[in-house]
Protein backbone atom coordinates (compact mmCIF):
# COMPACT_ATOMS: atom_id res chain seq x y z
CA UNK A 1 0.00 0.00 0.00
CA UNK A 2 1.40 3.38 -1.03
CA UNK A 3 1.06 6.61 0.91
CA UNK A 4 2.40 10.17 0.80
CA UNK A 5 3.56 11.01 4.31
CA UNK A 6 5.56 13.23 6.61
CA UNK A 7 8.59 11.10 7.52
CA UNK A 8 10.79 10.83 10.54
CA UNK A 9 14.42 11.80 9.71
CA UNK A 10 15.67 8.19 9.75
CA UNK A 11 12.93 6.98 7.40
CA UNK A 12 13.48 9.92 5.07
CA UNK A 13 17.14 8.94 4.62
CA UNK A 14 16.11 5.43 3.54
CA UNK A 15 13.53 6.62 1.01
CA UNK A 16 14.40 6.73 -2.69
CA UNK A 17 15.55 10.20 -3.78
CA UNK A 18 12.81 10.57 -6.41
CA UNK A 19 10.18 9.61 -3.86
CA UNK A 20 11.15 12.16 -1.21
CA UNK A 21 11.44 15.93 -0.81
CA UNK A 22 12.33 18.44 1.89
CA UNK A 23 9.25 20.63 1.84
CA UNK A 24 9.49 24.21 3.10
CA UNK A 25 6.97 25.85 5.41
CA UNK A 26 8.41 29.17 6.62
CA UNK A 27 11.77 28.24 8.20
CA UNK A 28 10.97 24.53 8.50
CA UNK A 29 12.35 21.86 6.17
CA UNK A 30 9.87 19.00 6.44
CA UNK A 31 10.70 15.53 5.05
CA UNK A 32 7.90 14.14 2.91
CA UNK A 33 7.99 10.95 0.90
CA UNK A 34 5.95 8.37 -1.01
CA UNK A 35 6.33 5.14 0.95
CA UNK A 36 4.95 1.62 1.01
CA UNK A 37 3.16 0.25 4.08
CA UNK A 38 0.92 -2.64 5.03
CA UNK A 39 -2.62 -2.74 3.70
CA UNK A 40 -5.26 -2.56 6.48
CA UNK A 41 -7.07 -5.77 7.42
CA UNK A 42 -10.76 -5.82 6.56
CA UNK A 43 -13.14 -8.66 7.44
CA UNK A 44 -16.52 -8.32 5.71
CA UNK A 45 -18.22 -10.48 8.37
CA UNK A 46 -16.63 -8.82 11.38
CA UNK A 47 -18.81 -6.78 13.75
CA UNK A 48 -15.99 -4.22 13.86
CA UNK A 49 -16.44 -3.54 10.13
CA UNK A 50 -20.17 -4.15 9.82
CA UNK A 51 -20.91 -0.54 8.79
CA UNK A 52 -17.58 0.12 7.08
CA UNK A 53 -16.19 0.19 3.57
CA UNK A 54 -12.66 -0.55 2.34
CA UNK A 55 -11.71 1.96 -0.37
CA UNK A 56 -8.83 1.67 -2.83
CA UNK A 57 -7.73 5.16 -3.86
CA UNK A 58 -7.53 6.04 -7.52
CA UNK A 59 -6.42 9.64 -6.96
CA UNK A 60 -5.87 12.22 -4.25
CA UNK A 61 -4.88 15.86 -3.85
CA UNK A 62 -3.55 18.21 -1.22
CA UNK A 63 -5.49 21.28 -0.11
CA UNK A 64 -4.41 24.48 1.60
CA UNK A 65 -5.51 23.02 4.94
CA UNK A 66 -2.95 20.24 4.53
CA UNK A 67 -0.16 22.74 5.17
CA UNK A 68 -1.28 22.96 8.79
CA UNK A 69 -1.60 19.19 9.03
CA UNK A 70 1.90 18.74 7.62
CA UNK A 71 3.45 21.25 10.02
CA UNK A 72 1.71 19.78 13.07
CA UNK A 73 2.68 16.24 12.09
CA UNK A 74 6.34 17.23 11.68
CA UNK A 75 6.46 18.98 15.05
CA UNK A 76 5.26 15.73 16.65
CA UNK A 77 7.69 13.34 14.98
CA UNK A 78 10.80 15.41 14.20
CA UNK A 79 12.62 14.41 17.39
CA UNK A 80 11.67 10.73 17.36
CA UNK A 81 14.47 8.20 16.98
CA UNK A 82 12.19 5.51 15.58
CA UNK A 83 11.19 5.17 11.95
CA UNK A 84 7.67 6.51 11.67
CA UNK A 85 5.46 8.50 9.34
CA UNK A 86 2.20 10.44 9.15
CA UNK A 87 0.12 10.00 5.94
CA UNK A 88 -1.33 13.22 4.54
CA UNK A 89 -4.10 14.29 2.19
CA UNK A 90 -7.66 15.60 2.49
CA UNK A 91 -9.40 14.81 -0.82
CA UNK A 92 -9.54 11.51 -2.72
CA UNK A 93 -11.43 9.44 -5.25
CA UNK A 94 -11.53 5.69 -4.84
CA UNK A 95 -13.38 2.50 -5.62
CA UNK A 96 -15.12 0.29 -3.10
CA UNK A 97 -13.06 -2.90 -2.56
CA UNK A 98 -15.01 -4.55 0.27
CA UNK A 99 -18.14 -3.78 2.30
CA UNK A 100 -19.21 -4.72 5.80
CA UNK A 101 -22.18 -7.01 6.37
CA UNK A 102 -24.59 -4.15 7.22
CA UNK A 103 -23.58 -1.84 4.37
CA UNK A 104 -26.50 -1.15 2.03
CA UNK A 105 -25.58 2.11 0.32
CA UNK A 106 -22.55 0.88 -1.63
CA UNK A 107 -21.48 -2.08 -3.73
CA UNK A 108 -18.04 -3.32 -4.70
CA UNK A 109 -16.79 -1.24 -7.63
CA UNK A 110 -18.63 1.97 -6.78
CA UNK A 111 -16.57 5.15 -7.23
CA UNK A 112 -16.68 7.35 -4.15
CA UNK A 113 -15.35 10.52 -2.56
CA UNK A 114 -15.47 11.66 1.05
CA UNK A 115 -18.63 13.19 2.50
CA UNK A 116 -17.38 15.75 5.03
CA UNK A 117 -20.79 16.90 6.26
CA UNK A 118 -20.64 19.40 9.11
CA UNK A 119 -21.60 20.54 11.76
CA UNK A 120 -24.43 18.08 12.48
CA UNK A 121 -24.29 14.25 12.41
CA UNK A 122 -25.75 12.60 9.32
CA UNK A 123 -26.01 9.04 8.01
CA UNK A 124 -25.38 7.63 11.51
CA UNK A 125 -21.83 9.02 11.34
CA UNK A 126 -19.90 11.81 13.04
CA UNK A 127 -19.49 15.18 11.27
CA UNK A 128 -16.27 16.51 9.77
CA UNK A 129 -13.56 15.44 7.35
CA UNK A 130 -13.29 11.64 7.53
CA UNK A 131 -9.53 11.46 7.08
CA UNK A 132 -6.36 13.53 7.17
CA UNK A 133 -4.65 10.57 5.45
CA UNK A 134 -6.38 10.58 2.07
CA UNK A 135 -3.21 9.57 0.19
CA UNK A 136 -3.35 6.11 1.77
CA UNK A 137 -3.95 3.77 -1.15
CA UNK A 138 -6.31 1.66 0.99
CA UNK A 139 -8.39 3.09 3.81
CA UNK A 140 -11.43 2.05 5.85
CA UNK A 141 -14.38 4.44 6.18
CA UNK A 142 -17.78 4.43 7.82
CA UNK A 143 -20.28 4.12 4.98
CA UNK A 144 -21.92 7.36 6.09
CA UNK A 145 -18.72 9.30 5.28
CA UNK A 146 -18.73 8.45 1.58
CA UNK A 147 -20.79 9.45 -1.44
CA UNK A 148 -20.97 8.06 -4.98
CA UNK A 149 -19.80 10.36 -7.73
CA UNK A 150 -21.63 10.91 -11.04
CA UNK A 151 -20.31 8.96 -14.02
CA UNK A 152 -19.42 12.13 -15.88
CA UNK A 153 -16.77 13.14 -13.34
CA UNK A 154 -13.37 11.60 -14.02
CA UNK A 155 -11.11 10.16 -11.32
CA UNK A 156 -8.57 12.93 -12.00
CA UNK A 157 -11.20 15.55 -11.17
CA UNK A 158 -12.82 13.61 -8.34
CA UNK A 159 -9.54 13.29 -6.48
CA UNK A 160 -9.72 16.99 -5.63
CA UNK A 161 -13.42 17.76 -5.68
CA UNK A 162 -15.09 16.75 -2.43
CA UNK A 163 -14.16 19.34 0.19
CA UNK A 164 -14.16 22.30 -2.19
CA UNK A 165 -17.56 21.42 -3.64
CA UNK A 166 -19.18 20.87 -0.26
CA UNK A 167 -17.75 24.11 1.12
CA UNK A 168 -18.54 26.30 -1.89
CA UNK A 169 -22.08 24.98 -2.29
CA UNK A 170 -22.75 25.55 1.41
CA UNK A 171 -21.50 29.13 1.23
CA UNK A 172 -23.53 29.95 -1.85
CA UNK A 173 -26.64 28.46 -0.23
CA UNK A 174 -26.12 30.45 2.95
CA UNK A 175 -25.34 33.64 1.00
CA UNK A 176 -28.98 33.75 -0.18
CA UNK A 177 -27.96 35.38 -3.47
CA UNK A 178 -30.80 37.40 -4.97
CA UNK A 179 -31.37 38.42 -8.61
CA UNK A 180 -29.13 41.36 -9.47
CA UNK A 181 -26.82 41.01 -6.47
CA UNK A 182 -23.21 42.10 -6.86
CA UNK A 183 -21.06 39.14 -5.80
CA UNK A 184 -17.32 39.44 -5.17
CA UNK A 185 -15.05 36.38 -5.18
CA UNK A 186 -11.66 36.97 -3.57
CA UNK A 187 -8.34 35.35 -4.55
CA UNK A 188 -9.89 34.76 -7.94
CA UNK A 189 -7.10 32.49 -9.22
CA UNK A 190 -7.22 30.15 -6.21
CA UNK A 191 -8.74 26.67 -6.28
CA UNK A 192 -11.41 27.74 -3.81
CA UNK A 193 -12.44 30.58 -6.11
CA UNK A 194 -12.76 28.16 -9.02
CA UNK A 195 -15.27 26.14 -6.99
CA UNK A 196 -17.28 29.29 -6.30
CA UNK A 197 -17.19 30.35 -9.94
CA UNK A 198 -18.29 26.99 -11.30
CA UNK A 199 -21.31 27.10 -9.00
CA UNK A 200 -22.13 30.77 -9.65
CA UNK A 201 -22.23 30.59 -13.44
CA UNK A 202 -25.96 29.78 -13.64
CA UNK A 203 -27.15 32.26 -11.00
CA UNK A 204 -28.77 35.62 -11.77
CA UNK A 205 -26.11 37.86 -10.26
CA UNK A 206 -23.19 40.05 -11.31
CA UNK A 207 -19.87 38.41 -10.45
CA UNK A 208 -16.65 40.32 -9.81
CA UNK A 209 -13.22 39.00 -8.90
CA UNK A 210 -10.40 40.22 -6.69
CA UNK A 211 -6.86 39.05 -7.38
CA UNK A 212 -4.08 39.43 -4.84
CA UNK A 213 -1.16 38.77 -7.21
CA UNK A 214 -2.72 39.93 -10.47
CA UNK A 215 -1.35 36.83 -12.24
CA UNK A 216 -3.45 34.59 -14.49
CA UNK A 217 -6.31 37.09 -14.47
CA UNK A 218 -6.83 36.89 -18.22
CA UNK A 219 -6.93 33.09 -18.05
CA UNK A 220 -9.63 33.29 -15.38
CA UNK A 221 -11.69 35.68 -17.50
CA UNK A 222 -11.35 33.37 -20.51
CA UNK A 223 -12.39 30.31 -18.52
CA UNK A 224 -15.25 32.07 -16.73
CA UNK A 225 -16.44 34.67 -19.28
CA UNK A 226 -19.47 35.65 -17.16
CA UNK A 227 -17.18 37.52 -14.72
CA UNK A 228 -17.85 41.22 -15.22
CA UNK A 229 -14.46 42.45 -14.03
CA UNK A 230 -11.41 41.46 -11.99
CA UNK A 231 -9.56 43.96 -9.80
CA UNK A 232 -6.04 43.90 -8.41
CA UNK A 233 -5.93 43.95 -4.61
CA UNK A 234 -2.28 45.01 -4.35
CA UNK A 235 -2.81 47.87 -6.79
CA UNK A 236 -5.93 49.05 -4.93
CA UNK A 237 -8.04 48.92 -8.09
CA UNK A 238 -11.48 48.52 -6.49
CA UNK A 239 -13.69 51.41 -7.67
CA UNK A 240 -14.77 53.67 -4.83
CA UNK A 241 -18.41 53.64 -5.97
CA UNK A 242 -18.76 49.84 -6.30
CA UNK A 243 -20.46 48.02 -3.44
CA UNK A 244 -21.12 44.32 -2.97
CA UNK A 245 -24.13 42.41 -1.67
CA UNK A 246 -22.19 39.17 -1.22
CA UNK A 247 -18.51 38.43 -0.70
CA UNK A 248 -17.22 34.85 -0.95
CA UNK A 249 -13.80 34.83 0.69
CA UNK A 250 -11.32 32.04 1.37
CA UNK A 251 -8.80 34.18 3.28
CA UNK A 252 -10.57 36.46 5.75
CA UNK A 253 -7.39 37.62 7.49
CA UNK A 254 -6.28 39.11 4.17
CA UNK A 255 -9.48 40.67 2.83
CA UNK A 256 -12.10 41.29 5.55
CA UNK A 257 -10.77 44.58 6.89
CA UNK A 258 -9.98 46.20 3.48
CA UNK A 259 -13.34 45.10 2.03
CA UNK A 260 -15.49 46.18 4.97
CA UNK A 261 -15.96 49.61 3.38
CA UNK A 262 -17.20 48.10 0.09
CA UNK A 263 -20.25 46.32 1.50
CA UNK A 264 -23.83 47.29 0.74
CA UNK A 265 -26.54 47.55 3.37
CA UNK A 266 -27.60 44.04 4.46
CA UNK A 267 -24.60 42.50 2.67
CA UNK A 268 -23.47 38.94 3.44
CA UNK A 269 -19.75 38.36 3.93
CA UNK A 270 -18.92 34.65 3.98
CA UNK A 271 -15.51 33.18 4.67
CA UNK A 272 -14.22 29.63 4.90
CA UNK A 273 -10.60 30.10 5.90
CA UNK A 274 -7.53 32.10 6.78
CA UNK A 275 -4.23 32.54 5.00
CA UNK A 276 -1.86 32.76 7.98
CA UNK A 277 -2.06 29.22 9.33
CA UNK A 278 1.54 28.35 10.18
CA UNK A 279 3.03 29.09 13.59
CA UNK A 280 5.40 31.73 12.19
CA UNK A 281 2.74 33.43 10.06
CA UNK A 282 0.32 33.63 12.98
CA UNK A 283 3.01 35.39 15.03
CA UNK A 284 3.50 37.99 12.31
CA UNK A 285 -0.16 38.84 11.71
CA UNK A 286 -0.82 42.57 11.82
CA UNK A 287 -3.17 43.62 14.61
CA UNK A 288 -6.53 45.08 13.59
CA UNK A 289 -8.86 47.55 15.27
CA UNK A 290 -11.72 45.18 16.09
CA UNK A 291 -13.92 47.95 17.44
CA UNK A 292 -13.84 49.92 14.19
CA UNK A 293 -14.35 46.77 12.11
CA UNK A 294 -17.41 45.61 14.05
CA UNK A 295 -18.85 49.13 14.16
CA UNK A 296 -18.58 49.41 10.39
CA UNK A 297 -20.28 46.05 9.87
CA UNK A 298 -23.06 46.94 12.29
CA UNK A 299 -23.86 50.29 10.69
CA UNK A 300 -24.41 48.48 7.36
CA UNK A 301 -26.32 45.57 8.95
CA UNK A 302 -23.76 43.21 7.43
CA UNK A 303 -23.98 39.49 8.15
CA UNK A 304 -20.51 38.06 8.81
CA UNK A 305 -20.81 34.32 8.26
CA UNK A 306 -18.08 31.82 9.03
CA UNK A 307 -18.49 28.59 7.09
CA UNK A 308 -16.93 25.19 7.65
CA UNK A 309 -17.73 22.53 5.05
CA UNK A 310 -21.45 21.85 4.39
CA UNK A 311 -24.16 19.20 4.50
CA UNK A 312 -24.69 16.12 2.34
CA UNK A 313 -27.15 17.90 0.06
CA UNK A 314 -24.54 20.61 -0.60
CA UNK A 315 -22.09 17.96 -1.77
CA UNK A 316 -24.66 16.01 -3.77
CA UNK A 317 -26.04 19.08 -5.54
CA UNK A 318 -22.58 20.48 -6.18
CA UNK A 319 -21.30 17.25 -7.73
CA UNK A 320 -24.20 17.28 -10.19
CA UNK A 321 -23.15 20.75 -11.34
CA UNK A 322 -19.51 19.67 -11.75
CA UNK A 323 -20.61 16.85 -14.02
CA UNK A 324 -21.81 19.56 -16.42
CA UNK A 325 -18.91 21.98 -15.85
CA UNK A 326 -15.73 20.02 -15.04
CA UNK A 327 -13.30 20.99 -12.31
CA UNK A 328 -10.31 22.99 -13.56
CA UNK A 329 -7.27 20.67 -13.54
CA UNK A 330 -3.78 22.11 -13.90
CA UNK A 331 -1.77 18.89 -13.98
CA UNK A 332 -1.75 15.20 -13.08
CA UNK A 333 1.13 13.33 -11.47
CA UNK A 334 1.74 9.62 -10.89
CA UNK A 335 4.17 7.61 -8.79
CA UNK A 336 6.50 7.66 -11.78
CA UNK A 337 7.06 11.39 -11.26
CA UNK A 338 9.36 12.94 -8.65
CA UNK A 339 7.44 13.79 -5.49
CA UNK A 340 9.17 17.18 -5.48
CA UNK A 341 7.40 18.09 -8.72
CA UNK A 342 3.98 17.18 -7.32
CA UNK A 343 4.50 19.18 -4.13
CA UNK A 344 6.03 22.17 -5.90
CA UNK A 345 3.19 22.37 -8.40
CA UNK A 346 0.50 21.87 -5.72
CA UNK A 347 1.73 24.79 -3.62
CA UNK A 348 3.18 26.86 -6.45
CA UNK A 349 3.12 30.59 -5.72
CA UNK A 350 4.81 31.75 -8.92
CA UNK A 351 1.58 32.25 -10.84
CA UNK A 352 1.98 29.44 -13.39
CA UNK A 353 -0.55 27.07 -11.81
CA UNK A 354 -4.15 27.15 -12.98
CA UNK A 355 -6.46 24.73 -11.20
CA UNK A 356 -6.17 21.63 -9.05
CA UNK A 357 -3.19 19.27 -9.05
CA UNK A 358 -4.07 15.57 -8.85
CA UNK A 359 -2.01 12.52 -8.01
CA UNK A 360 -3.08 9.27 -9.72
CA UNK A 361 -2.08 5.84 -8.48
CA UNK A 362 -1.04 3.71 -11.44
Amino acid sequence: MRSLAVLSPSLFEKTDARKRHLFSIDNLQIPIGLITANKPDFDEQSDDHQNSVLVRKLSFSLNYRDLGVIENAWRRIESLDQETYYPIGSDFCGTVEKIGKNVTTFAVGDRVVSNSFYPFPENNAVPGIPSNHASREFEIYNQGKLIKIPQGITAEQAGGIGIGTQTAMSMIRRADIKPGDNVLVTSITSNTAFFFLNLLRDLDCTVYGLSYSGKNVESVKAHFPFIKDVFSFKDNQLPQNLYFDVVLDAFSDTYLVPLSGYLNLNARYLTCGIYNQSVEKIKSVEKINLTLLIAGLMTRNVQLIGNCLGNSDDLRNGLQKFEKNPLVIDSIFTDNDPIKDFLDKTYNNNGDKFGKVSFMYS
